[in-house]
């Protein structure tokens, strides 16, 4: 109804050249993009023989500990329930950034970290605390730069 209360004599008509999100009104419908790895070269450090199983477990892991949205964070490498920045070993740590999550899943693993997070990057494009902390970065993108990382890391091994 108009503001001054006169009722509308037709409905409104969509355009349908112009789409809901013309101006960024519609809800967001991002949906996941399936994973889309970029192989590992095969001169890349990550690749080595030796240490594959051990990043593989890595990185599961870290997925694992940020399967959940609310689980996951920015800023900080780990924060508490109460979004307060903790150290990544601290007991009271609940929710991680994407290298929080790698560095806690090496810290319970006993294993180094460095090929997991060189993958990860691979992945990325540019370093990983910047792209997790990039104020677009959504869950979702992240989920799918574990599983590309994963995928790309089984491929190169197979």
């Amino acid at each position: 109804m108009p503001f001054d209360c006169t009722p509308i004599a037709e409905t409104p008509k969509r355009l349908p050249a112009v789409g809901d999100d013309l101006l960024g009104f519609a809800p967001s419908s991002r949906q996941a993009e399936p994973a889309r790895p970029r192989p590992i070269p095969a001169w890349h450090s990550s690749r080595r023989p030796e240490s594959i199983g051990g990043t593989l477990a890595i990185l599961a892991r870290a997925r694992q500990l940020i399967a959940d949205e609310q689980r996951w964070c920015q800023g900080s490498f780990a924060r508490t329930w109460l979004k307060i920045p903790v150290p990544v070993q601290s007991g009271t740590a609940r929710r991680f950034c994407t290298i929080g999550a790698v560095m806690r899943a090496c810290d319970e693993l006993g294993l180094p970290s460095h090929d997991a997070c060189i993958v990860l990057e691979w992945q990325t494009v540019r370093p990983v605390q910047d792209w997790n902390d990039d104020p677009q970065r959504t869950h979702t993108d992240v989920f799918a730069a574990f599983d590309a990382a994963i995928m790309a890391l089984e491929t190169s091994a197979g």
